[in-house]
């Protein structure tokens, strides 16, 4: 039996007149990891929400049809027991943790769950090494970049019993190298553990850099494509859907390649045959027109000159960081997660 089943489920926000998902149908197998995407307000939270339970406990509305997580259905039982089978990595980590420190919150389910002192201290330090977080067993979770509370979100869920988890955008606020290594993360977790994963995240391309079971692909509330990567990247489903397509496609595209005969789209290393890196390097090689007007900035409008601060006197965030910022310029302030990016921002 499926570990999830949607049957001709639609839901109404309480406030709103026409539902914001209708007659979904959709069966999840248990170890299964599902990526699901569309463009935003198509209704990938809502459909999220109803089976971690906030919907109906924190949304109100009007449910048709049926969901069953195993022979539960989530909207009939309390917040708690939904929770012992589905545990959620949200996109904004702030708002999910509880603890002072690292180790409080990964210890927060443990303690609910009445777990003795020296069996939870065990299994903290086991959750925080499967995301290699145990250095930072002492740091106030606040403190961290935005990979680094992604992985100790990570270590929370993984101390519950949630044979189900839902990461929502986990790659949202993170630099492409962190991104590889979240999405590396997941599939290390779904090949140590027998859990069903759910990923909802625009950024296809990354996701699909590891193996993924199926793609739901929802439009306007309603599924209207399920099915595994390869089918789906080959029948021009993605930008139907207001999604972009993974760059390489995009690339070969360009290349006039007939991507619809290249077999296995969602594996990169198989689509590189001699004749595509040929078609891809004559592309690429191309003599492109280039608009070589620069326009000259006079008007300085900001100036900074070897600025450095710390949060706690000890390390360095900002360290002697001088540039000049004119009138008209259009900017980009590029780094690492850690590297000081949003520091920089707020410091008056």
């Amino acid at each position: 039996m499926p570990k999830i089943i949607f049957t001709n489920f639609s839901f109404r926000y309480k406030n709103l007149q026409a539902p914001t998902l209708k007659n979904i149908n959709l069966e999840i197998n248990k170890g299964e990891k599902i990526l699901i995407a569309g463009r935003s307000g198509s209704g990938k939270s809502t459909l999220m929400h109803c089976l971690n339970g906030l919907i109906p406990f924190s949304h109100d509305g009007d449910i048709e049809g049926d969901l069953l997580i195993d022979e539960m259905r989530p909207f009939k039982e309390n917040v708690f027991e939904v929770s012992k089978k589905v545990g959620t990595i949200l996109q904004d980590q702030d708002s999910q943790f509880i603890g002072l420190s690292v180790a409080e919150d990964v210890a927060f389910v443990l303690e609910n769950n009445k777990v003795p002192f020296k069996q939870m201290e065990k299994d903290v330090l086991s959750c925080l090494d499967v995301v290699d977080m145990k250095e930072f067993i002492d740091h106030s979770p606040y403190e961290l970049s935005g990979g680094q509370k992604q992985r100790v979100s990570l270590a929370g869920i993984l101390s519950s019993s949630a044979e189900i988890l839902i990461f929502d955008e986990p790659l949202a606020n993170l630099d492409p190298a962190s991104g590889k290594n979240v999405v590396s993360l997941i599939d290390d977790l779904l090949n140590k553990t027998d859990k069903t994963i759910l990923i909802v995240e625009h950024r296809i391309e990354d996701i699909l850099e590891k193996n993924i079971d199926k793609i739901v692909i929802i439009e306007k509330g309603e599924v209207i494509a399920f099915d595994t990567p390869k089918k789906i990247l080959g029948k021009n489903i993605l930008k139907k859907a207001g999604l972009r397509e993974p760059l390489y496609i995009e690339a070969m595209i360009h290349s006039n390649l007939d991507v619809k005969e290249l077999g296995n789209l969602n594996d990169i290393n198989k689509l590189v045959t001699d004749n595509v890196r040929n078609k891809l390097v004559k592309w690429f090689n191309a003599p492109v027109s280039v608009n070589q007007n620069k326009s000259k900035y006079s008007d300085k409008l900001l100036s900074v000159d070897k600025l450095s601060f710390s949060y706690d006197k000890d390390e360095q965030v900002l360290d002697s960081v001088s540039f000049d910022l004119f009138k008209g310029e259009i900017v980009s302030l590029l780094g690492s997660n850690g590297s000081g990016k949003s520091t920089l921002g707020i410091v008056k």
